[in-house]
């Protein structure tokens, strides 16, 4: 049986426990995995009840520990992704569970300058500028156990080292000195523009390595499972120097591979966002622009280069604008140093959260507002949401609905019910800022106008699993000759050993012994569905399969592909954390980001004005998941609400 098939099979005991003991001894898990353990997996998948609003036939402990699985240590281990009391709380807001019950809201008393509906970098970024140009009271409300959004950390602890990981939000570009973002890493505290990261340590000879999961480093293979070789899967070491020599593909299929990873055909790429050359981008799949670029075939695109193509917007080029490989250079023009490359905290860009928070609380963190303090300091959380503070945070309350009071014109405040346990409670904005996704702005926002309801049926989003696998070491890559790599088949694309940031108490060197995290994004791109039934369709997948069963498919796959430098998931691996993200990715078709047929973008009907006393911020907005999206748009809705 597939580990991920998504239908409910149901074995007797010890059918069950005589199939799984050989595997689970041979993949290292602590305890085979019992029928109880095994049928939560399968009523998952096959009851789709998150999806549809079901009931479930477990009970909510049983269903939650059965999806979330090891959270880590330290402040995020209950907050590994979309948990599922987030996601239970979400999906209840979306199916309007809470409708009959919002008039008899507590009324909490309070009434607040600015209300940002949304902790992630967009929420925290609005109520630095409200503070910034205005000043007064301002409340972040946020439905996870802690601010961030998808700019969150996984913490092991392995052989009596702390490891660090990112859950999403990942790299950043070293912005010229005065430019936008420069500006506003000075505002919070950023006090670095680059990082120095880890040395190597002897005596073993030194492996290049990467700064971030993103680059490919010179070490590098390519693995073909067992759908490309009719057998076990096969191994291509330094595959674009060695010319793909020896992979399990026609001949048709390496020529053209080749054009495409070594043969870049030089392309006057569009100078501005919105000059010719970017609507004529955007008026076509980013598959067709490859094609035409590259001349490759469809088929070679959508079997070798999706998601990996367009994977920064999460589904395969089919379906998206080909201005996606384009816009964020565009809209960021003075960041980026190629002497300097990809930077990253060790635990992606909730380094940023953390120093947004700390500028907006300073008693969040102990210590000074520098890098190194508050990202190696713990939060102290109850001072998150304390009274007579210019700006508070309060977590673990989904925001269900928001609604002006009275005619959006002429409102003297805006009411904001939000969910916190089984309760349900209201304060009162004088502006509201929706920091929050497009997938859940659409359903909160009770008076929503027709036009913006309409724009945000455009945006389509798509999910992420990030699986964080913690190593006692890495010695099987190294013997391999290897420090990242990609595959074909099986659950996602690539990783890398990176060096990390010395930042904080991290360790200053790294060799082949050393323990490490080694990060795979999981995307779900099914080439030739449309874009709506592939986000559809991805959830599904996510949301349906429990942590057991992509434990033992992760255990199984690395067992496969590393076999080579001895790794035994048993003895190597120390922990794995997943991180599901259900709506990932905004998706951006063909004419997202300039119109079609003279109509205008969706963003732009968002973008253009408030609705009444609120306005819309989140990276959904450019178009591009981004972290200074995510600030800039914010910035943009508080300036509108405050007719700057």
């Amino acid at each position: 049986m597939s580990h991920l098939t998504f239908t409910c099979i149901v074995l007797n005991d010890q059918a069950h426990e005589d199939s799984s003991r050989y595997q689970n001894d041979r993949l290292g898990l602590s305890e085979p995995i019992s029928r109880r353990d095994f049928l939560n997996g399968a009523l998952l998948a096959s009851a789709g009840f998150l999806l549809h609003g079901k009931a479930s036939t477990l009970s909510p402990l049983d269903a939650a520990e059965a999806f979330n699985g090891y959270g880590g240590i330290g402040d995020y281990a209950h907050s590994n992704g979309n948990t599922w009391d987030v996601l239970s709380a979400g999906h209840a807001m979306r199916d309007g569970a809470f409708e009959k019950r919002i008039v008899s809201a507590t009324d909490t008393g309070e009434i607040y300058d600015l209300v940002a509906v949304g902790g992630g970098i967009s929420g925290l970024a609005a109520a630095i500028f409200f503070q910034k140009y205005k000043g007064g009271r301002a409340l972040i409300i946020d439905n996870h156990p802690i601010f961030g959004g998808e700019a969150k950390r996984n913490e092991f602890l392995v052989d009596g080292q702390r490891l660090t990981a990112h859950q999403a939000s990942a790299i950043f570009l070293v912005p010229k000195k005065g430019a936008y973002t420069s500006q506003f890493y000075d505002m919070i505290g950023m006090d670095r523009s680059s990082f120095n990261y880890q040395t190597w340590r002897g005596p073993l000879p030194e492996m290049p390595l990467s700064h971030s999961p993103y680059d490919t480093p010179r070490n590098y293979g390519f693995y073909f499972t067992s759908q490309f070789t009719g057998r076990s899967g096969m191994w291509v070491m330094d595959p674009w120097r060695r010319q793909l020599e020896g992979a399990p593909i026609s001949a048709t299929e390496r020529v053209e591979l080749l054009r495409w990873g070594t043969n870049r055909v030089p392309f006057p790429g569009p100078q501005t966002e919105g000059d010719a050359i970017s609507r004529q981008l955007d008026s076509i799949t980013l598959e067709d622009h490859l094609i035409a670029r590259y001349n490759i075939s469809r088929e070679t695109v959508r079997k070798f280069l999706s998601p990996v193509e367009g994977g920064g917007y999460g589904l395969g080029p089919d379906v998206l604008s080909a201005y996606c490989n384009y816009a964020i250079e565009n809209q960021f023009p003075e960041d980026g140093d190629d002497t300097l490359g990809d930077q990253m905290f060790p635990d992606g860009n909730g380094g940023f959260a953390r120093l947004m928070v700390k500028t907006l609380i300073p008693d969040a963190f102990a210590g000074p507002r520098t890098v190194d303090a508050v990202w190696q300091n713990r939060v102290n959380f109850r001072a998150l949401d304390r009274a007579g503070q210019s700006t508070r945070i309060r977590l673990n309350s989904t925001v269900v609905r928001v609604e002006h009071a009275g005619a959006p014109s002429s409102a003297p405040h805006v009411v904001v019910t939000y969910a916190k346990g089984n309760r349900l409670y209201k304060v009162r904005a004088r502006r509201v800022v929706m920091a929050g996704g497009s997938w859940t702005t659409k359903h909160i926002v009770h008076d929503l106008p027709a036009s913006h309801r309409d724009a945000y049926a455009q945006f389509y989003r798509s999910p992420c699993l990030m699986a964080n696998i913690a190593v006692h070491n890495w010695r099987f890559l190294y013997k391999m000759g290897l420090s990242g790599c990609r595959w074909f088949g099986g659950l996602g694309d690539y990783l890398s050993v990176r060096k990390m940031a010395l930042v904080g108490n991290e360790p200053r060197t790294i060799d082949p012994d050393s323990p490490t995290v080694l990060t795979i994004k999981v995307l779900f791109a099914q080439p030739g569905l449309s874009i709506a039934e592939q986000g559809s369709q991805g959830r599904a997948k996510l949301l349906g399969t429990s942590f057991a069963q992509y434990e033992r498919a992760f255990r199984e796959q690395l067992g496969d592909m590393f076999a080579p430098g001895g790794f035994d998931p048993r003895r190597d691996i120390a922990g794995i954390i997943l991180n599901r993200w259900g709506h990932a990715y905004v998706n951006p078709q063909p004419g997202f980001f300039f119109g079609v047929n003279g109509k205008p973008a969706p963003r732009d009907v968002l973008r253009n004005q408030p609705h009444g006393r609120i306005a819309f911020a989140n990276t959904d907005l450019a178009g591009a998941s981004d972290h200074r999206n995510s600030i800039r748009e914010a910035d943009r809705a508080v300036a509108q609400l405050l007719g700057a």
